[in-house]
């Protein structure tokens, strides 16, 4: 599960890693035990933190193609989707969930995300515009993109397009006016420049401040934008028009990260979830069955999730591995094996020696799991009846 949901090595490459240690594993039977312990011990976490993420107030969305080769009603060349949804910038715990699904449809996130009344931070995808009683916060990023697109490829090498993420300093960008031979393509780019250097300063403030000063500081540069916006008549298919008429069509939408100081200016939150899946999908290729995809699917979100609470990945689901058989038919304690438990956080955290870690000694443990719900001493109903 590790090599493959974490390390991005196909079934393959470890039956051939596997077969050089003296260890024969058929690629088959691999996919079997990566199955069956990702849907029927695994899977009671993963719907747990479904829960955890639904009672959040802002989730970040994206989905990503992917290729299922079995599945009933459908030809193995037709595309499926991964979809990526993760926890904001709230202050607590991080979630990250991958979901499969056949489609891109909008009824998939409506189904996922049924419960939930908070923000959206997405790209312009039209399917999460159908999802009711939620404020969607499109991404600037990508409507810079827009622009920068329709910029001549011979000056795309002189724009710079600023992130806040970067870990080098940010010279701030010249505004439109300091520059009077910009093309508009450029000054579209300039004008997005000039917002996310904005954001760069108030990275490290709280909420509430961060809020204050976009309003007092970034408010202008959008009115600005917009009055632009409306000096403009490009040709009609141009690439330039196709970025005034993104950026319109979503004008509402790309300034309501200013509702909250929690929101970001974009959605690379969830991009970068989805360029981690992408990764292993261009070395595992497909995904032989649905089963599979979604196996995948859950593993893939507890190594995230895992990261994001920084724990020892391989450690972390080799605990639930370890104690998730004689658990998952007692749903009373689930909180005990989420990443941010005491219980976890203790045993998955660091380099641990997991070598007197194994079911033959759970029975002379010297510490009680609280949700295990067993007397000391004992590690299965079998043992203790």
């Amino acid at each position: 599960m590790y090599r493959k949901a974490g390390l991005y090595l196909p079934f393959y490459r470890q039956e051939m890693d596997f077969g050089m240690s003296g260890v024969p594993i058929p690629r088959e039977t691999q996919a079997r035990w990566f199955m069956k312990g990702a849907l029927e011990y695994l899977e009671p976490i993963y719907s747990r933190l479904h829960e955890e993420l639904l009672r959040r107030d802002l989730i970040h969305a994206d989905e990503v193609p992917c290729q299922v080769l079995h599945e009933d009603g459908r030809k193995a060349t037709q595309k499926s989707y991964m979809w990526i949804y993760q926890s904001g910038s709230d202050g607590k715990h991080p979630v990250a969930l991958n979901e499969y699904q056949p489609g891109r449809a909008s009824v998939y996130p409506i189904e996922f995300l049924k419960g939930f009344h908070g923000m959206i931070q997405c790209d312009g995808y039209a399917a999460y515009g159908c999802i009711e009683d939620v404020i969607l916060i499109c991404c600037l990023a990508h409507a810079r993109r827009k622009f920068f697109d329709a910029v001549p490829k011979g000056r795309q090498k002189r724009i710079r397009l600023l992130d806040i993420n970067s870990e080098q300093a940010l010279d701030e960008p010249i505004s439109t006016e300091e520059d009077e031979n910009l093309f508009p393509a450029e000054k579209g780019v300039v004008f997005c420049n000039r917002l996310f250097f904005k954001e760069r300063l108030y990275k490290e403030l709280s909420p509430e401040d961060r809020k204050a000063k976009r309003l007092e500081e970034e408010t202008p540069i959008w009115d600005e934008f917009w009055s632009w916006i409306d000096t403009l008549d490009p040709s009609g298919g141009s690439k330039l028009e196709k970025a005034v008429k993104y950026a319109l069509n979503h004008k509402e939408s790309l300034m309501n990260y200013l509702l909250d100081g929690r929101c970001e200016i974009s959605n690379n939150s969830a991009e970068r979830k989805a360029k981690v899946y992408a990764t292993g999908r261009k070395n595992f290729l497909f995904h032989d069955s649905v089963d599979g995809a979604k196996a995948t699917a859950i593993v893939m979100s507890l190594v995230e999730t895992a990261k994001a609470n920084n724990l020892n990945v391989y450690k972390y689901l080799y605990t639930l591995l370890l104690y998730m058989p004689d658990y998952k038919n007692e749903p009373a304690g689930i909180e005990e094996p989420l990443p941010w438990s005491t219980f976890v956080q203790d045993k998955c955290s660091g380099i641990i020696d997991d070598s007197l870690e194994l079911p033959e000694n759970l029975g002379t443990c010297q510490f009680r799991v609280p949700w295990f719900g067993y007397p000391c001493g004992y590690s299965s109903l079998t043992q203790i009846y």
